[in-house]
């Protein structure tokens, strides 16, 4: 799970949307093209399953081959983990061996089939931990090679979003990052990462983002909430919402597309 690249074709996965974007000139990284499908979970399929089917048609429309392909996935299909500092793991087999049994204690026997990966936050700060579906990974990369692409990169939301906004946080920090359906929001400080909550949202993503704040620790100060909404379907109210600075005010109605989460 890479950073930002070279790969000018990128995608964005949510259960029930696709978007891809062509960017333009290395310098300007503006998007030359952009196209979206909407699809619809099935169910019993896994949460996936249906982007997935939905990639061939607007890829087709689009007309590339033979590109190196950034992947974005929402955070609908990403589990987070925030890992205290060992000073003792030596190497990433080690780490990621210690993440997996985080996210085994939490989450269970489901995780044995799952890809993880840390995002290391420097020495003696905590890491982000990361875990995907792995046939989300592999039917993926199928997917893009039989139609002549390559996954050279495949990003969390919440990491492409942070590596784009962090130079804005100051302080104490509540990161918010809304999609339709589901908030996932993250309190950092001077020293990295504390907390990571993924939470499913109805139409009042703001309530959930209060409660969510309501649970922080009080004895210290409050911290400055910073909110990315993302999709043209992320809910957000005209009135009555946190005290907070929306992210990403070019773009159209204040709202990011998920393919360039990242990108700026």
């Amino acid at each position: 799970m890479s950073r930002w690249s070279a790969e000018r074709l990128r995608i964005g996965l949510a259960p029930d949307r696709v978007d891809l974007v062509r960017l333009g000139s290395w310098l300007g990284r503006g998007p030359a093209r952009q196209l979206g499908a909407d699809c619809a979970p099935a169910l019993g399929q896994p949460p996936w399953q249906a982007a997935l089917d939905a990639l061939a048609a607007p890829l087709a429309e689009l007309g590339v081959r033979g590109e190196a392909v950034l992947v974005v996935l929402s955070n609908h299909l990403v589990r987070y983990l925030v890992l205290p500092w060992q000073a003792e793991l030596n190497g990433a087999a080690e780490v990621e061996q210690w993440a997996r049994l985080h996210f085994e204690r939490t989450y269970g026997v489901a995780a044995a089939d799952w890809l993880i990966r840390s995002c290391d936050g420097g020495y003696g700060r905590p890491q982000v931990a990361c875990a995907v579906d792995r046939q989300l990974v592999e039917q993926l990369g199928a997917r893009l090679a039989g139609l002549g692409l390559r996954l050279a990169s495949l990003q969390p939301l919440l990491m492409a979003a942070y590596n784009e906004a962090r130079r804005q946080f100051q302080g104490r920090t509540a990161f918010a990052i809304v999609e339709a359906g589901r908030v996932c929001m993250s309190l950092l400080d001077a020293d990295g990462w504390r907390e990571i909550a993924s939470r499913r949202t109805g139409t009042n993503a703001a309530e959930t983002i209060a409660q969510e704040l309501a649970t922080l620790d009080t004895e210290v100060e409050a911290p400055q909430l910073e909110v990315l909404l993302v999709g043209e379907r992320a809910p957000w109210p005209a009135h009555n919402a946190p005290p907070a600075r929306l992210l990403g005010q070019r773009e159209a109605q204040g709202r990011r597309t998920l393919a360039m989460c990242g990108a700026a």
